[in-house]
Parts: C-alpha cells; structure tokens; sequence
C-alpha cells in the first residue's frame, strides 16, 4: 500500500479503542452529518491495514523506558493519554481531553464526544492532577505552542504558557 507506515511499526492503543472503532457509535456525539462516515471509512481502512501491528492494553502500559500510556475514557472509550518522563521531568500529552475553552469551563464538552458526562470528569481529573503536580502539559486542542502549566482558579483552571526551553 502506498503511504503505509513502517511494516515494524507497533501501534499501542487501549483495547477498548480498538474495540470501539471496529463499529464506532455516534448515538450521542454532536457531528457535523458527513464526519461520522468519513470516521468510520477512515477507521476501516486504519484497522484492515495495521490490525496486526496493534498492541492493545487494558488500562495502562509502559511502551518504552519514561513512556506510558493510560486510558482514560470519556472522549471515545479508549481514549488514552501519554506520560513522558525522564530525569525527573514530566509532560503529560493529554490528546483530546482538554481544549482551550476547557480550562474556564471544565464541565462543557464538545459534540465529538462520546461519553460527554465522562470527558468532562477526565477533563477535571487531569487538570486537577496537573495542576497539583505542576507538570507540563500537552494537548491536540490547544492553541501553539500547546505546552502549558495549568492553575486551579476558583471552580476554574488557568491555561499557563510553558517558557520553550532550547
């Protein structure tokens, strides 16, 4: 197949992600109409393609020294975020569960969701847990450069800009 990743390439996800877009439910997302079918098309072709390069893993695993995932849920059911750790350093890549309006607002949740009460209990969860440990944090749905340090205000969280250090 043209455009294929690297035949020895090693895809972690949780096994109920994998599970999940076998035959995605949209029932209570909040989808533009065309976005579920092109998900779904999407999702067919990633799976016929790498299904056996797919190592699945229930709640957490270490993939490499320093680097573990840990699903979370809530998102889609295996929605996962990546831990990163090295010389007593850590950035959190926390994927789709946090977006800018996110930090004001912890309990809204956007219509790509698919357990929307959960999301916003992760979102809550790991904005709490960042916020305590003051670690970096990472995520697809922050505005560049998308590093930050989060603080607790009120019922709240504040987005911090981490200073890029190079």
């Amino acid at each position: 197949m043209r455009g294929r990743l690297r035949t020895d390439l090693r895809v972690h996800l949780a096994s109920a992600e994998a599970e999940f877009w076998e035959a995605p439910d949209f029932s209570r997302t909040s989808m533009p109409e065309a976005v579920p079918a092109v998900l779904r098309a999407t999702a067919s072709k990633f799976l016929e393609v790498y299904r056996g390069q797919l190592k699945p893993f229930e709640t957490e695993q270490e993939v490499a020294p320093g680097v573990t995932i840990i699903r979370t849920g809530g998102h889609t059911p295996g929605h996962s975020i990546v831990r990163l750790e090295s010389g007593g350093n850590r950035l959190t890549f926390g994927g789709d569960a946090v977006f800018q309006c996110g930090f004001d607002q912890p309990g809204w949740f956007s219509g790509f969701e698919h357990d929307p009460e959960e999301s916003a209990r992760v979102r809550v969860r790991l904005l709490m847990e960042m916020a305590a440990s003051g670690e970096r944090l990472l995520a697809t749905h922050l505005p560049f450069p998308s590093v930050c340090h989060v603080a607790v205000a009120g019922n709240a969280f504040r987005f911090v800009p981490a200073v890029w250090d190079y």
